[in-house]
C-alpha cells in the first residue's frame, strides 16, 4: 500500500480584473488554503466533484474566493455565482500528496517532492476568458514551501486521519474582481503520460460565471 495520498485537481483563471493598493498575492499558503477548502465539504456538495457548479459558494469564506476543477480527468461544465467584490484563485492544474492513514512515516521533503513529479512536465495548459487566450507559464507555479495539514478544516475529525504533512504544487492563478455580467472560462491541459502518477489525466473544464 502507498504510503501517502495525491490527488490532481483542475481549475480555472481570469483576468479583466481591476487592480487595488490592497489586492491580495498568490503564494504557497493560499495554495494550502484551497485544499483545506477542498477537503472541507462533504463529498455530496463537494465544490470540487460539483458537476454543474450548484455548490460552489460551499466553504467559501474570506476575501478570495476559491474556483473549483475536477479530480483525476475531468470534463466538465459548471455555472457558477460569484461576487464583484472578491478575488478569484484556482489552479490551472495542481498536485498534492499527504499521508496515507495507515501508512508508512512520511515525510515533508517527501511530500515535496512527489508533488512536483507531474508539474514538471506538464504540456498544454491553457485557459481562456470569453474567448480570449490566457498564457500560463512557470511564474504561475506555485509550490509549497512549508508543508500543512490538509484536513485542517475537517470537523469533526475522524479518529487516524492523518493530514501532515501535505504538500501542493501546481501553476495557479489569482485575478481581481471580474466586472460584473456574465463570463466565459475555459481551461484544460494534461501531465506527461511518462511522468509517473497522473500521467495520463487530461482535463477539459468550463465555467459560465455570472459575476454579481
Amino acid at each position: 500500500m502507498s504510503p501517502y495520498l495525491r490527488f490532481a485537481a483542475l481549475a480555472i483563471v481570469v483576468p479583466l480584473a481591476v487592480g487595488c493598493s490592497s489586492e491580495p498575492t498568490a503564494t504557497p499558503e493560499l495554495a494550502a488554503q484551497w485544499w483545506q477548502w477542498t477537503k472541507s465539504a462533504p463529498a455530496p456538495v463537494n465544490p470540487v466533484r460539483d458537476l454543474s457548479g450548484e455548490h460552489c459558494a460551499v466553504g467559501q469564506t474570506g476575501s478570495v474566493w476559491f474556483l473549483a476543477g475536477g479530480y483525476g480527468s475531468s470534463k466538465i461544465r459548471r455555472r457558477c455565482t460569484v461576487p464583484a467584490d472578491q478575488a478569484l484563485f484556482f489552479p490551472v492544474i495542481n498536485m498534492v500528496h499527504y499521508p496515507h492513514p495507515n501508512g508508512a512515516e512520511y515525510t515533508c521533503d517527501r511530500a515535496k517532492t512527489d508533488a512536483a513529479v507531474n508539474n514538471d512536465t506538464a504540456l498544454e495548459l491553457f485557459a481562456e476568458l470569453d474567448g480570449v487566450s490566457i498564457e500560463i507559464g512557470e511564474q504561475q507555479r506555485i509550490r509549497s514551501e512549508d508543508c500543512f495539514d490538509i484536513f485542517e478544516r475537517v470537523s469533526p475529525r475522524p479518529d487516524g486521519l492523518r493530514g501532515y504533512p501535505s504538500a501542493t504544487d501546481g501553476f495557479w492563478l489569482l485575478l481581481q474582481p471580474l466586472e460584473p455580467g456574465t463570463h466565459s472560462l475555459k481551461f484544460g491541459g494534461r501531465y506527461n503520460a511518462e511522468s509517473g502518477s497522473f500521467g495520463k489525466m487530461i482535463q477539459d473544464i468550463e465555467y459560465q460565471l455570472i459575476v454579481n
